[in-house]
């Protein structure tokens, strides 16, 4: 019996990786908060596309999306049948269809690539599911706050620049309800847990007048 697909694994623009079981006969695909996977783009839909399952195993339909679907290279005319390998493009969102189930299906781990020269052993990597950080092969031991966890899932993500302090405070706690003291004081408690020295930063850099940023 030839092998079906029993996981998605859905990558954004930044490398980020999330594996969806297929465990449910339909599932929604687009901009809209109730879709099944939620994606974040102006160029995608609010009801983008759906992958159903069947008895010959899952396909893939574009629900006439304004700016289309690819599998595997090809624009979506109908339906389309998915296998192990097949690849789906979604503005700039890629979705890999696994025939193995992961482990931990909802658990994303984000880790940081070494520098140049550098050893891995300090290496930053965040498990969201489960609320953790570690270091290299260390769990941090002192357990973020909702918000200093938040904080840094959001320098993470946008690792390639500096974030501003504006943009940071907005998004944590939404706009007009906070100050600069707030912010300035959430990333001090943030660094205090995380950083070996938090006089001497490894990981979350300070960038005067601007903003804050995580560094490799």
């Amino acid at each position: 019996m030839a092998e079906q697909v029993r996981t998605l694994l859905v990558v954004d623009p930044s490398g980020l990786e999330r594996m969806v079981p297929l465990d449910r006969d339909v599932f929604t695909l687009g901009r809209d908060p109730s879709c099944t996977i939620r994606i974040d783009s102006p160029y995608v839909s609010r009801q983008h596309a759906r992958i159903e399952l069947g008895p010959g195993g899952p396909v893939f339909v574009d629900l006439g999306s304004r700016n289309g679907s690819l599998v595997d290279g090809q624009r979506v005319q109908g339906v389309v049948p998915l296998a192990p390998g097949s690849v789906i493009r979604i503005a700039d969102v890629t979705i890999r269809c696994l025939a193995e189930g992961p482990a931990e299906p909802t658990t994303r781990v984000f880790a940081l690539p070494a520098a140049e020269g550098e050893a891995p052993d300090d290496r930053l990597r965040l498990d969201v599911q489960n609320h953790e950080v570690w270091t290299g092969a260390r769990r941090l031991e002192r357990r973020l706050s909702s918000q200093e966890f938040e904080l840094l899932r959001l320098l993470y993500e946008n690792r390639d620049r500096v974030c501003s302090s504006q943009e940071l405070g907005d998004a944590i706690w939404g706009v007009g309800n906070w100050d600069r003291d707030m912010l300035h004081r959430l990333v001090y408690r943030l660094k205090r847990k995380l950083e070996p020295d938090p006089e001497k930063p490894r990981y979350i850099q300070t960038v005067p007048w601007i903003g804050y940023r995580v560094t490799p």
